[in-house]
């Protein structure tokens, strides 16, 4: 898969890389206006694609069991150079091992991506497809949750507007940020965060979900069970309307 990653994702040059303070200390890197990257699996149909493959062939989950592991991990973990794009409205069984998705109970059971992840190197700026005003923002700690968020409300018409959830972001990305800041097309929202501040996850990445209503507070909720599907793809629509055919 050789695609564009239009209008969220952008390069870092170098005076980018020395401005940023990346909280988790993790390598800063380069990259390229064009990006090669991988349309993930994680139906549990590819076993590969449920973890995350080290160098030297080792394997580790998407999602640390404790807080103590994904600091420990983000100290040793090398920067990933490869970008991935993992799929809305796909059931991920196997994923979603925390309490947060309700995994002990089969009924209650949360598994259907509600948004579309974007992997990416820590440090990734994010930006703003279009003007918005911040609508919330904090930091959801629980594991497997967002870490660090970004709710932005978008005018999408002269009539219509959307809330786009941008989560797993670094600490920096919320700081000197304020509810009814006003955010300008292309100006940088966030940076991915490491797995130390994104809820543990071990392949950093941008989830990025649009609802057509606004949240209570920095929170949507990212994965749904099986029985509340048809509703949420309702109210949490398809992230290509935005992002484009990424697959």
């Amino acid at each position: 898969w050789k695609k564009w990653i239009q209008k969220i994702i952008t390069n870092k040059n170098t005076k980018d890389a020395d401005d940023s303070n990346n909280t988790c200390n993790e390598s800063q890197i380069g990259l390229m206006n064009i990006y090669d990257y991988i349309l993930k699996d994680y139906t549990g149909k590819n076993n590969n694609d449920n973890d995350v493959i080290l160098q030297g062939g080792k394997k580790v989950p998407q999602l640390l069991p404790t807080r103590e592991d994904a600091l420990e991990f983000a100290k040793t973990q090398k920067q990933s150079k490869l970008f991935d794009v993992g799929r809305y409205d796909e059931d991920r069984r196997g994923m979603y091992t925390s309490s947060l998705f309700d995994a002990k109970d089969e009924e209650k059971r949360r598994t259907i991506h509600l948004g579309i992840d974007i992997g990416a190197p820590v440090g990734v700026k994010i930006h703003s497809f279009v003007d918005g005003v911040i609508h919330s923002l904090g930091y959801n700690e629980a594991i497997g949750d967002y870490g660090h968020v970004i709710v932005v409300e978008h005018r999408i018409s002269a009539t219509s507007k959307c809330w786009v959830l941008y989560g797993h972001l670094d600490a920096n990305s919320i700081k000197g940020k304020h509810v009814g800041q006003k955010i300008k097309k292309g100006e940088v929202i966030g940076r991915i965060g490491g797995t130390c501040e994104n809820g543990g996850w071990t392949g950093t990445h941008l989830h990025f979900q649009v609802a057509m209503t606004p949240p209570q507070t920095h929170d949507m909720p990212g994965v749904v069970s099986l029985k509340d599907r048809e509703d949420a793809l309702l109210e949490y629509v398809d992230p290509r309307y935005v992002l484009g055919e990424l697959y």
